[in-house]
């Protein structure tokens, strides 16, 4: 039981971290958050699509098409 428990809960602790560099890994996306220094820089999406960082009308820096 207590096997049981430990796999549990290592299983709990592992997969967010896992997700979380798989998504890393795909780069900025249309609508995503970007850093506020990155604002007025442009990069390009798995599709190729070109993105800018802007920020929106509240101010939050988001990626948006060019």
């Amino acid at each position: 039981m207590r096997m049981l428990a430990a796999a549990l809960a290592f299983s709990l602790i592992a997969a967010p971290a896992l997700a979380r560099s798989k998504n890393a890994k795909k780069g900025p996306k249309a609508g995503g958050y970007c850093s506020k220094s990155a604002v007025g820089t442009t990069s390009t999406d798995n599709k190729g699509a070109t993105l800018a960082c802007r920020a929106d009308k509240s101010g939050t820096a988001r990626w948006t098409r060019k």
